[in-house]
């Protein structure tokens, strides 16, 4: 799935103290990250909301040449905004802002968009301080956006004889990071003093050689005694595995402890019943590519311990094998912080979005396209949620969730489903008090889309389906293209007026509206 073009796959809805959104200069200091595992490359980056600029900070244990980019969705070099600086024998600090178009010398870019604050070398250790504008306007340069960014990064040990004359990288990487959507470490609430960690991970599971695989595991949480509350929750991805694990859901499951480090393919006929139907039950927490760990707010957590409290829980990992390699295992999984110290809100997580359908459509070489998926009042009638900032669901009220997309670079219609070319919609929203809402979501029906599938297929836009079912539809679909614009203006209508299928979910029982 192309991070980039989602709206947000992880997503915490005005509940969790996390970015500063009012306007004014951050903190230089105030977001920082590695962005290699030996912690030789750290970036520090602010943003300033009003002036839509962003500042970066890279240090690096070299006495030479350093380089910083963003990439497309790739992570590779072709196609990506770059900049290269150093710190001369003299003290000087240098800085070119770039572009490459392969897999070469990146190209001085005729609009220097990048300024240089400062450069200094110390103790082994180039820093360079930058900043940009969020959209400089120069096609040559990536917009800043939220969502995921894959950020690219090199280094050398020898500085440049010139801008022309720059040395071959000797260590390189790619690394996902939410530039915006970030808790600021001043945010992060205190762990309370009792504090445990437990941890839920993968039992060395050897990933298959797969394009795409979807690995289920089940796991028990910690056996305490009485109710306690989770309070922070930490990704744990395998050193190495960086690449190949794509995203991590980790699902409420009701099934017998019996089946504690059961480990399997999640579409195997193998796996036993009881597990089978935690799959897409409730979330406890999701992380994706980019994410970080998540803390809880100080007033809230997620319960465990108590008479009706889960005890049992599924990791749904997605592993991305684009390579097809074998022979990689994986351990990823995630801390699971927890406290005796009872906050004063039990967090529940309500799952929004569009179904994982292949009548979610996305015609080719669209600079916007958005989807959205609803939660009728039917689903919202039962209780009053309450959202930080005034912001309250009423009894009654709907919720509409929109991804939007950008398809300028395919040649072929993208459609919702599970591969890491398709695309998801989807939104995990914490909030309190807890209630049994788990799921909302809609679809625009296949009997809608129907008559539409026909005429692209009798203009010959789209190949007659080979196979039954909603895999025929999915292959034929991927090899679409619809290019008329009043093709393309009756897909929106159809998408946008037309009544859809929703449905809402209460732990145990599923009600459908269309």
């Amino acid at each position: 799935m192309d991070n980039k073009a989602v709206l947000c796959l992880w997503m915490v809805l005005l509940l969790v103290a996390g970015i500063n959104s009012q306007s004014g200069i951050l903190n230089p200091k105030q977001f920082h990250v590695s962005l290699d595992e030996s912690s030789n490359y750290l970036l520090d980056w602010s943003y300033d909301a009003s002036q839509k600029t962003m500042q970066f900070t890279v240090r690096v244990k070299t006495t030479g040449w350093v380089g910083f980019g963003i990439s497309p969705y790739t992570g590779q070099m072709p196609g990506s905004d770059i900049v290269i600086g150093w710190v001369d024998k003299n003290g000087k600090a240098h800085l070119k802002d770039r572009f490459a178009t392969g897999r070469s010398l990146p190209t001085i870019d005729a609009t220097q968009d990048y300024t240089l604050v400062s450069g200094r070398e110390e103790n082994g250790t180039t820093t360079l301080t930058f900043w940009r504008k969020f959209n400089t306007g120069d096609p040559k340069d990536l917009p800043l956006e939220t969502g995921t960014s894959r950020l690219i990064w090199a280094y050398n040990r020898l500085d440049p004889e010139s801008d022309t004359d720059i040395p071959f990288h000797e260590k390189m990487g790619t690394r996902s990071v939410n530039l915006f959507e970030r808790m600021s470490e001043k945010d992060k609430p205190k762990m309370p003093s009792d504090t445990k960690v437990h941890r839920v991970q993968a039992p060395n599971v050897t990933v298959p050689s797969e394009t795409t695989t979807y690995w289920c595991v089940a796991l028990k949480l910690p056996e305490v005694d009485e109710k306690h509350h989770i309070v922070k929750i930490a990704p744990i991805v395998q050193k190495g595995n960086e690449g190949v694990v794509h995203h991590m859901i980790l699902y409420e499951c009701a099934a017998d402890l019996k089946w504690h480090g059961y480990s399997a393919d999640c579409s195997s006929r193998n796996m036993p019943e009881h597990l089978r139907g935690c799959r897409g039950g409730a979330i406890v927490v999701a992380w994706a590519v980019g994410g970080e760990e998540f803390y809880f707010p100080q007033h809230a957590g997620y319960p465990i311990g108590g008479k009706h409290d889960t005890k049992f829980v599924n990791i749904e990992m997605h592993y991305d094998n684009p390579e097809q390699r074998s022979g990689i295992v994986d351990t990823s999984g995630f801390e699971i912080y927890y406290t005796k110290q009872l906050r004063e809100n039990d967090i529940g997580v309500l799952s929004l979005g569009h179904l994982v359908f292949p009548t979610m459509m996305i015609p080719e070489r669209q600079n916007y396209w958005n989807i959205t998926g609803y939660c009728p009042k039917e689903c919202t009638e039962p209780e009053v949620l309450y959202l930080k900032e005034e912001v309250k669901l009423m009894p009654g009220d709907s919720i509409a969730f929109t991804c939007s997309y950008r398809t300028l670079d395919r040649k072929t219609v993208t459609v919702g489903g599970l591969e890491t070319t398709d695309e998801m919609c989807f939104g995990y929203v914490f909030y309190y008090p807890k209630i049994p809402l788990t799921f909302c979501a809609s679809t625009v029906t296949y009997q809608t889309l129907t008559p539409y599938y026909n005429k692209l297929m009798r203009q010959g836009k789209m190949p007659i389906p080979t196979k039954n079912g909603t895999t025929g539809l999915e292959e034929a679909l991927k090899k679409t293209t619809i290019e008329d614009q009043g093709l393309i203006d009756e897909l929106y209508k159809l998408q946008t007026y037309q009544s859809p299928l929703m449905v809402c979910a209460y732990k145990n029982q599923t009600s459908v509206t269309g």
